[in-house]
């Protein structure tokens, strides 16, 4: 594209384009800063926050940190119900069953939903 023209144009629009290259590179971090926040508000809309309060009955997700799931391929995905028993900051919850026994260690909010007998 530049093969016709003299060595001082070629320079000046070599010039050109380093400048508008510089450009391009201000605007990219200002790019990524506005789309991560329209990430983060279409995150939010979809996150449905989960609190649970001391003598909640909750159901709890049957995952492998749990201990190891031996049963039929169409078991129940949710065990319980469980009594929450203490709540810790972060969304961490200790439970209890029925007895009052402690049988699994304390779990995170994200894995337990509301059970309504």
């Amino acid at each position: 594209m530049h093969d016709g023209l003299p060595m001082d144009k070629r320079a000046l629009l070599r010039l050109e384009e380093l400048d508008a290259m510089d450009e391009k590179r201000l605007m990219a971090p200002q790019s990524l800063e506005l789309y991560r926040i329209q990430m983060t508000k279409a995150y939010d809309k979809m996150v449905r926050p989960r609190a649970f309060k001391e003598g909640d009955l909750v159901l709890v997700l049957r995952r492998p940190i749990l201990g190891r799931h031996h049963g039929p391929k169409f078991a129940p995905n949710w065990e319980g119900p469980y009594i929450i028993k203490e709540v810790y900051e972060g969304g961490s919850y200790k439970l209890v069953d029925k007895e009052g026994k402690c049988s699994i260690p304390p779990i995170n909010g994200r894995y337990l939903k509301k059970y309504y007998p």
